[in-house]
């Protein structure tokens, strides 16, 4: 079994959280990434101009970040503690992991398609 620091979230534990109504998922890959692949209703915030005060406010839900493999997320996190904010969770592997574990993502010609 993986020990995971605490705010480190298995992709499973996401997806839960989202088929909830329990947690936001804040991307924090760039734009042109963001285009190309995201996990439907996550929210973009990229790493390069990562603020504080941009991040959306979730009153009683989770907020989780994520990238592609789970370094940026892990970097943001630790940027955005230096910030002062503390109650933010990070998806351990990124959207390789939420892919493994089932999770849906619209591609840039699926959503030109809809």
């Amino acid at each position: 079994m993986t020990v995971q620091s605490p705010v480190t979230v298995a992709a499973e534990a996401v997806q839960a959280w989202l088929a909830a109504g329990e947690a936001i998922l804040i991307d924090v890959r760039e734009p042109d990434e963001y285009a190309d692949e995201y996990i439907p209703g996550s929210v973009l915030l990229p790493l390069s101009t990562l603020d504080a005060t941009a991040l959306p406010a979730t009153p009683g839900k989770r907020r989780v970040l994520q990238c592609l493999t789970g370094k940026r997320s892990a970097i943001a996190l630790a940027r955005l503690a230096e910030q002062g904010v503390a109650d933010l969770l990070h998806l351990d592997g990124g959207l390789l992991a939420w892919k493994i574990a089932g999770g849906k993502t619209i591609e840039a010609d699926e959503a030109v398609a809809a």
